[in-house]
């Protein structure tokens, strides 16, 4: 316990106020700085998507209205 009459009790209080204020403003600085990094990150690229034709051999009678076969490559992936 600081009394008005000791010596140093300027510098507790201003302590005091500066610990205040930084525990107030950290979540908003926390915040922010976590805005930053998301934005500094690189965009993911798409998944390309390929849609076959309909092949006769293979797709007989009514599975040819399901349409042709479909794959999705991850160009993220490839090593070219």
């Amino acid at each position: 316990m600081y009394r008005f009459g000791d010596k140093g009790w300027r510098e507790v209080l201003r302590q005091k106020a500066q610990d205040f204020k930084f525990h107030a403003t950290l979540p908003v600085k926390l915040y922010q700085a976590e805005a930053d990094w998301v934005k500094s990150q690189p965009t993911a690229e798409n998944p390309v998507v390929v849609h076959d034709p309909v092949d006769d051999e293979l797709q007989p009678g009514d599975s040819r209205l399901l349409g042709g076969g479909m794959s999705i490559h991850a160009p993220w992936s490839d090593q070219d």
